[in-house]
């Protein structure tokens, strides 16, 4: 009974957000709330952000290679299925893949749904019945590509993180000047703000008082653990209805991932350990030659355990099939 019990406190789970865009009843689901509403659609809901290219297969795939003690894989998703489940049927660790739709993790906010917002959708993942305490969360273009072990994630009862202190984007004096500057109608400039993904993060450290700093996240999977964040929500639980109560990605939210790398640094419950980093590459952004010198970093360099492949949909055909080739020979084989 006992080995039971330590087997299951010290259990990792893996939890995986998917979305199919070119499901036509996903396609439909949102073209009806748009037009119920009266919307039209955003620019956080660009096509890029829900089209897949089967990403997830080597995300589960590297998992089940790379990181065998994972007890359970949760793919969470919108009433649809990714084929990966299907490919592994009955081949070792299938058993391990559970699939969760977003009313189970909506439970008692199903007003909120649906949703087209992956912060919305993170702020709920740790709402999965039978979690493990400790789990670690990926997006679909999330893979591992070096075997890791728990402690790279999880040190006794604290989190591993990676990523680095930065000043608040509003804290640079030369931003300051030229937002200053910008309130008089003879300059030119716009506003100098950061990007979506650097705003919700500082959101999200202003709330429990980093006011000047934030401890800034990359492209990595993350380690978060499911007491810190019911017992925040339970205290705060209007913070989690205002995250959720936008349908499409916001400014005025926060990134639930780095408001619990916050509350475990504030509690001396984390490590910081760059050790072991991240390549990400974006077709959408990233010459070929450059896509091909980073992916070329991470063949080499056994510090690189993860790469973050994002915007396939978006590459040329000549890149599309070098990135899921350098995926096959890694993952697949």
């Amino acid at each position: 009974m006992s080995v039971n019990r330590n087997h299951a406190r010290n259990a990792v789970d893996a939890v995986i957000t998917w979305v199919d865009g070119y499901d036509e009843a996903h396609r439909k689901k949102l073209a009806d709330y748009l037009r119920q509403h009266g919307m039209a659609r955003p620019e956080t809901a660009a096509s890029t952000r829900y089209n897949q290219h089967d990403e997830i297969t080597y995300c589960v795939r590297s998992i089940l290679k790379f990181a065998p003690w994972i007890r359970n894989i949760y793919i969470v998703t919108d009433g649809q299925k990714p084929p990966v489940i299907d490919d592994l049927h009955s081949t070792p660790g299938a058993d391990k893949i559970k699939l969760v739709d977003h009313q189970h993790i909506f439970r008692g906010y199903e007003s909120y749904l649906p949703t087209f917002n992956s912060l919305t959708i993170a702020s709920m993942l740790w709402r999965i019945e039978e979690l493990a305490d400790r789990f670690i969360c990926f997006c679909d273009d999330f893979s591992i590509i070096r075997p890791v072990s728990p402690d790279d994630f999880f040190r006794g009862n604290k989190t591993v993180l990676r990523g680095q202190w930065k000043t608040h984007y509003e804290q640079y004096w030369y931003r300051k000047w030229v937002n200053a500057l910008g309130k008089y109608r003879f300059w030119p400039a716009r506003p100098s703000v950061p990007n979506d993904h650097r705003h919700v993060q500082e959101n999200a450290a202003r709330m429990v008082g980093y006011d000047r700093r934030l401890f800034y996240v990359p492209h990595v999977p993350f380690p978060l653990k499911k007491e810190t964040l019911a017992r925040y929500f339970e205290e705060n639980p209007e913070y989690l209805t205002d995250n959720i109560a936008h349908p499409f990605r916001s400014r005025e939210q926060f990134e639930i991932i780095t408001l619990a790398h916050h509350l475990e640094i504030i509690q001396k419950q984390a490590i910081i350990d760059n050790h072991y980093f991240e390549v990400t590459v974006n077709p959408a952004h990233h010459p070929f030659a450059k896509i091909t010198k980073k992916l070329s970093l991470a063949a080499r360099n056994d510090c690189v355990k993860f790469v973050c492949v994002q915007s396939i949909d978006e590459a040329t055909p000549e890149t599309r099939t070098y990135l899921l080739n350098w995926l096959d020979e890694r993952i697949k084989a």
